[in-house]
Parts: structure tokens; C-alpha cells; sequence
């Protein structure tokens, strides 16, 4: 089989020759953060199935007036950092948050959040909102460049993910207990704004694997399971169902323990998870979920990206053996990891060395297993 008909295959949840493999954040062509990526992204465009991805604009809180309405400004900070000033120009007053933006493209910091109070909150949802006009063509031209190797996912943002974003995990859990009427009131206004956005990719023709990432967020330790159900279950359902009715598919990303929401992942109509994380920062035994759920769902990663960072060879080849051997049986299984690849601009040695084992042993175990 080539890539895309494996991987279209393991959505369908029809029958494949062998797992497939991924490298998470390979995209073709793409610039090299640090010139020693360029081997691993050779590799990979050599031997995994290609997951490529492309989106349209889109903005929750202000659409296209985000131009004119949501300004910025950078600040020199030190040699490393410089400070980036968000300002929301509402119709009840002017919200700021701050972020640290690292000069050599290191993760970064949010410093200060623009919903601090209930009001900020309501002014943000007083912005005037304007859909930007939907583009298909990068999506499309992405899809003739992958081919045969792989497939396109349409990238789209999350209401509950967005919600955190304008407010950060503390003040979302006041308001869960405080303000839970207002929160509800915000997830649907900007759920309907995301559904228009995904109807809008529909129409003009992308009936493939979509894909977000968000409700990590809300799950324990963060949330409580009651508001994955009323701030993720009950808005990202419909959603789902928008998609499959348009004969699409979904690919859902959530970090952290997720075995007791397995179930409600398969009634929400997920097609796809990532990225299975074994303890210590998740509660994944993939050998446990494939034999209680089998092909229900596709399954994908279970490779923590701390091993790449830090194991030992010997433990790599075993970890690699050990998960595709325990995922293989469900039929629907993705050999992947729990992070990009290309996310640390100064890679050391053993990075890359175990990036590359990843790679040519991860290939040469999913072989294996070839019917």
C-alpha cells in the first residue's frame, strides 16, 4: 500500500498491510530549524507515511477585523527574549496581554492574560466579528505535493483551547465554579464561529482527515471531568458530526491521562488520537486499551518524546518494539511520537541520534508486521 491509502485506510477503519509510521511535524519541503534536522527530515520523507497539514485563517475573537481591532508591539526584552504587548481594542475598553518571545525559537512565556475578570470576558465577546474569506488553494496545493506518500489534514483552532488561551488554566478554573453560565455563553458563541469556518472548507471542497488539538485542557488534573463534558463533549460532538456527515474524518491531539475518556472520544467520533502517552505523564498501557477497544479507534504514538531526548539505545529498541507489537493487533495503529520533532533549536547529539533510530528500527519493526 502506498501512505495515503494506509493511512486513509486506518480512518476508514478498513483493513491495512502493516502500522504505519509517522514522524509529527515532518512537512514537506519545510526550513530546518537547526542544519542537523536535515538528515532526520531525509529519513523521514524516505520512510514514514506522510501527515502534511495546512488551514485558512481564522480568528475567534474578531474574524478579519482582528487586523484593525488586535494589535501588537514587540519590546526588546535581553539578547534571548523581547516582549510581545497584545492589545484587544473592544467595544467596553482596551484588554492587554503580554507573552516572552524567545530570540533563537525557544517555547515562550504568557506573562499576563487578557481575561482577568468576568468583564474582560464580556468585552471580548463585544467585538464585532467578521468571517474571513475562506481559502482552499494552499490546502489543495499541499494535497498534489504530498500524494501518494501521505495525507493532507485541514487545521482548524478549538473553542475550549482558544477559551484557555485568553485566560490561562488558574482563572478558568475560578470561573468554572464562579462564572460557569458566562463561560458556556463564550463556548457557544465561539464554537458557532468555528463550525461556520468548517462548513465554509466543506463547501469549498475538503472532505479529508480534519485535526485540533485542546481538550488536554480539560481534563483532570487541569478540569474537572464534568467540564470535559459540558465545555468539550457537548460542542466538539456537533462538530464531529459536521465532518463525517461531509464524509471527512477527525484527528484529535490530547497530552496527559486520558484513559477514562477513551469512550467518550469513540461517542464524540474521534478517528484518530494522539498521542497515547504512557505514565509517568500520561496513563496509557496500549496492550490494555487495544484489547478492551480493538479497532473502535485509530490509535497513534505511545513514544514519549523524553526517550528521544534521553534514552539509552537499547531502551529505544525495546520501547519501539514493545508499542508496535501492542498496537499492531487493532489494526488501526500509528506508530508516532508524543511531540515534533524539529521544537528545539539547538539539538544535542543524542537528539538526533535517537530520532534517526526512531526512524530506520521503527520502520524496520512495522516491516515486521506486514501481512
Amino acid at each position: 500500500m502506498s501512505g495515503r491509502e494506509r493511512l486513509t485506510r486506518i480512518f476508514r477503519d478498513e483493513e491495512i498491510d502493516r502500522p504505519a509510521l509517522k514522524l509529527w511535524g515532518f512537512q514537506p519541503d519545510q526550513a530546518m530549524l537547526h542544519p542537523d534536522y536535515e538528515q532526520v527530515y531525509q529519513k523521514a520523507a524516505e520512510l514514514t507515511d506522510w501527515f502534511a497539514w495546512k488551514e485558512s485563517d481564522f480568528d475567534f475573537a474578531a474574524g478579519q477585523n482582528a487586523e484593525k481591532i488586535i494589535t501588537q508591539e514587540f519590546k526588546p526584552h535581553s539578547d534571548l527574549w523581547k516582549e510581545r504587548i497584545v492589545t484587544y481594542h473592544t467595544p467596553k475598553g482596551a484588554l492587554t496581554e503580554r507573552h516572552m518571545v524567545s530570540t533563537i525559537n525557544a517555547p515562550g512565556y504568557t506573562m499576563e492574560h487578557a481575561v482577568k475578570e468576568p468583564k474582560d470576558l464580556e468585552a471580548i465577546l463585544s467585538i464585532p466579528y467578521e468571517p474571513y474569506a475562506f481559502q482552499a488553494k494552499g490546502y489543495f496545493d499541499m494535497e498534489t505535493r504530498v500524494g501518494d506518500r501521505g495525507v493532507t489534514l485541514f487545521g482548524i483552532d478549538h473553542a475550549a483551547y482558544f477559551l484557555h488561551r485568553l485566560m490561562g488554566s488558574e482563572t478558568l478554573a475560578f470561573f468554572s465554579v464562579d462564572y460557569r453560565d458566562l463561560l458556556r455563553q463564550a463556548m457557544t458563541v465561539f464554537s458557532e464561529r468555528l463550525r461556520r469556518h468548517v462548513q465554509s472548507a466543506i463547501d469549498a471542497g475538503i472532505r479529508g482527515i480534519y485535526n485540533w488539538v485542546g481538550p488536554e485542557l480539560f481534563i483532570p488534573p487541569l478540569m474537572a471531568p464534568r467540564d470535559f463534558e459540558e465545555f468539550v463533549y457537548d460542542f466538539d460532538k456537533p462538530l464531529c458530526d459536521l465532518i463525517h456527515d461531509a464524509g471527512g474524518y477527525v484527528w484529535l491531539h490530547v497530552h496527559g491521562k486520558v484513559n477514562n475518556f477513551i469512550d467518550r472520544f469513540i461517542a464524540m467520533g474521534i478517528n484518530v488520537l494522539n498521542p497515547l502517552e504512557p505514565p509517568k505523564n500520561g496513563d496509557v498501557f496500549l496492550p490494555d486499551l487495544v484489547k478492551k477497544y480493538g479497532h473502535s479507534l485509530g490509535w497513534e504514538g505511545n513514544i514519549e518524546i523524553q526517550e528521544i531526548l534521553q534514552a539509552e539505545p537499547d531502551r529505544l529498541l525495546r520501547l519501539i518494539r514493545e508499542c508496535a507489537e501492542a498496537g499492531a493487533p487493532s489494526g488501526r495503529f500509528i506508530l508516532g511520537l508524543s511531540a515534533g520533532y524539529m521544537e528545539y533549536p539547538f539539538p544535542e547529539p543524542i537528539y538526533i541520534r535517537n530520532l534517526l533510530l526512531y526512524l530506520e528500527e521503527g520502520y524496520k519493526e512495522l516491516e515486521k508486521l506486514r501481512k
